[in-house]
């Protein structure tokens, strides 16, 4: 039994383990979602940042990347949750040109 199935998963956030047309639930309602993963103490994390135009998305993964800077951040998936593109290869390309830097 994985994780996400198991009973008080399900019960704890009924909606987070419902897969909506092969895209998982995230935890907002906006168009863009981006995950940026960063060292931990003993493993990865994980921060999400989110908007509904593409300015925003970029002022809040420059946002995040600023609070965790010191822990090598990176990003490893973004998506438009309204149209289910993942347009993930665009904001590492620009991340690996340097774009948001002035985190």
């Amino acid at each position: 039994m994985s994780k996400n199935n198991m009973p008080s998963q399900i019960l704890e956030n009924p909606v987070s383990v419902i897969d909506r047309g092969g895209f998982f639930y995230v935890p907002h309602d906006m168009r863009y979602h981006a995950e940026i993963q960063y060292e931990g103490e003993i493993a990865m994390r994980y921060v999400c940042a989110a908007g509904e135009t593409l300015e925003e998305l970029a002022r809040d993964i420059s946002f995040e990347l600023r609070k965790v800077k010191h822990r090598l951040p990176q990003i490893v998936h973004v998506e438009d949750c309204k149209n289910g593109e993942l347009i993930t290869k665009d904001f590492v390309e620009d991340f690996n040109n340097g774009v948001y830097n002035e985190y």
